[in-house]
């Protein structure tokens, strides 16, 4: 079974990377920073919600846990 993907993962994530770069900018005051960050959050908790509402697969507890492993490397990494 084939979908009609109507949207670019890769566009997504340039979006979201741009409005995280609008609020790093040291172009932006503080207002403005914050209105982009808020704007991520919103995305973030728009994305969790939809997320909750999804039907659990296979192998999806795998993309967590590989998720939680990224994170924790991640960390350790900065730390030193």
């Amino acid at each position: 079974m084939s979908i009609k993907q109507d949207w670019d993962v890769a566009d997504i994530y340039r979006q979201l990377r741009s409005i995280a770069n609008q609020v790093r900018s040291p172009y932006n005051d503080g207002f403005t920073s914050s209105c982009c960050k808020q704007d991520l959050y919103r995305v973030k908790c728009f994305i969790e919600d939809l997320y909750a509402d999804l039907p659990k697969f296979t192998g999806e507890d795998q993309w967590e846990q590989d998720r939680i492993i990224e994170v924790l490397k991640r960390n350790e990494n900065n730390r030193n």
